[in-house]
């Protein structure tokens, strides 16, 4: 399969983007992505003592603090990769499928009408298991256009409905902010499901549930 005659990212979302990127120094620079990868070395590291982790991709990694977190952390017999369309040290989108795939506060970022071919691209570079996170609430930040820079903001359900169109084996569960609301959706998906133990075995190791968010924009 390849993904070359469309794109994950319209032309003008990219160059916002980029922008954006270029403008403030804080956007996609959290190496722990707000807690929701402050155990994923350890995960991952489970992941591949069982014999199901020698590649890992983080999709959107943006200025490429977790990827590089990663590769520090991790010992060289896991491959780790980035990717992001809008940073151009990590615009290279790899060809070939990864083990493990990581898409954390990157989708709230994708136009509506690219949102598809985005999710499919995930599929496609996912091997075995892909663990997202995806922002339920406005951001802080704003692109040049005056927009909010999470363009796509959808219920936790049509999240999880999208990615049930394409793996046939879903996990999924809300992080709430400190108020009460949703915040986050974490989504964990495989496209075997001999491999379903092993999802919710690497979401137990990144103990992520009783993650609750503070800060941020909410909905009034």
């Amino acid at each position: 399969m390849s993904m070359s005659m469309s794109k994950p990212i319209s032309d003008q979302q990219l160059a916002l983007n980029r922008s954006l990127h270029e403008m403030n120094p804080a956007f996609g620079n959290r190496e722990q992505a707000a807690g929701v990868a402050a155990r994923l070395p350890l995960a991952l590291l489970r992941m591949h003592q069982i014999g199901l982790c020698s590649s890992v991709l983080d999709y959107g990694t943006g200025k490429g603090l977790l990827t590089e977190r990663l590769r520090r952390e991790l010992p060289e017999s896991i491959r780790v990769t980035g990717y992001d369309p809008a940073v151009e040290k990590w615009s290279s989108r790899p060809d070939q499928p990864h083990d493990i795939l990581t898409c954390l506060d990157v989708l709230e970022h994708v136009d509506i009408d690219t949102i598809d071919t985005t999710l499919k691209d995930i599929q496609y570079l996912t091997n075995l298991i892909c663990y997202v996170v995806v922002d339920l609430q406005p951001a802080v930040k704003q692109l040049s256009d005056g927009r909010n820079a999470h363009i796509l903001l959808a219920p936790a359900e049509w999240w999880v409905s999208r990615f049930s169109q394409l793996f046939p084996c879903v996990a999924a569960f809300p992080i709430k902010h400190k108020t009460g609301q949703y915040q986050k959706i974490v989504i964990a998906c495989t496209k075997d499901s001999a491999h379903v133990p092993h999802m919710y075995s690497f979401l137990n190791k990144l103990n992520v549930y009783n993650l609750s968010m503070k800060g941020g924009s909410l909905k009034s």
